[in-house]
């Protein structure tokens, strides 16, 4: 059991709990599910360019797994801003067979530590309503609510000219 740094050869399940995670806490899912998928793309493909944009690059250096017996269990993506001095936790998601043994408040603890030591001096991270852990986790581990937010949608008429 341990937290460690993300490799790429993590990716692929990274996606697979992102995927399983993510079905009842997701904006572009309420989105499908309110509308169809748009574009011919479902919400978990939107989901997924999530986590490649995570890990590109010099980001990886900010994604930690949690791995037990050989197997990527849970994750966590940060990001640091060394002008404004906050950083952002952008995707935390454990597969749900694990959830409930205290891997997600090790690897928000661990992200947390991670963006104290590269200088940030907050710490900011997202959910929706109806994600229940979140709710509870977050200002469990000293979150305090600062803003709620309502998401909309439109569908917008494409024109002959645009076709």
């Amino acid at each position: 059991i341990m937290i460690r740094p993300y490799t790429s050869t993590d990716l692929g399940r990274l996606k697979e709990i992102t995927r399983i995670c993510f079905d009842g806490a997701s904006i572009d899912r309420n989105i499908e599910a309110l509308v169809g998928s748009i574009g011919g793309r479902d919400w978990v493909w939107r989901k997924l360019r999530h986590i490649d944009d995570d890990v590109r690059g010099s980001r990886a250096e900010g994604v930690f797994v949690w791995e037990e017996n050989k197997n990527v269990e849970g994750y966590v993506t940060t990001r640091g801003d060394n002008q404004s001095k906050i950083g952002a936790i952008p995707n935390i998601a454990v597969d749900p067979k694990n959830q409930g043994c205290g891997i997600g408040r090790a690897l928000l603890n661990h992200a947390l530590e991670y963006l104290t030591q590269i200088g940030m001096q907050y710490a900011k991270i997202e959910t929706l309503a109806q994600n229940e852990v979140g709710k509870y986790l977050y200002p469990d581990s000293g979150f305090i609510e600062v803003a709620q937010q309502i998401h909309y949608i439109k569908r917008l008429e494409v024109r002959d000219y645009e076709r």
